[in-house]
């Protein structure tokens, strides 16, 4: 386990929200720029990886930023 997960899972000092907002932010940049070199046709496997996994990352930040709202429309 990484420190940023001991952290999230609790068992270290908590988040600053405002820390969370940066790598929200960073997420976001890096998701815009894989859909922007996304291709017509003919994906590499690492790119579909990738853009899984800086979804998965951003969803994740969102519920820990916005743990009461219960969608997913942000």
């Amino acid at each position: 386990m990484d420190k940023k997960e001991q952290r999230i899972s609790g068992n270290e000092q908590p988040i600053d929200p405002q820390e969370l907002l940066l790598q929200l932010n960073i997420v976001e940049q890096k998701l815009a720029d894989v859909k922007a070199r996304w291709p017509f046709h003919s994906v590499q496997p690492s790119m579909v990886a990738e853009r899984e996994d800086l979804e998965e990352e951003l969803e994740r930040l969102r519920r820990l930023l916005f743990p009461e709202s219960g969608t997913n429309d942000y």
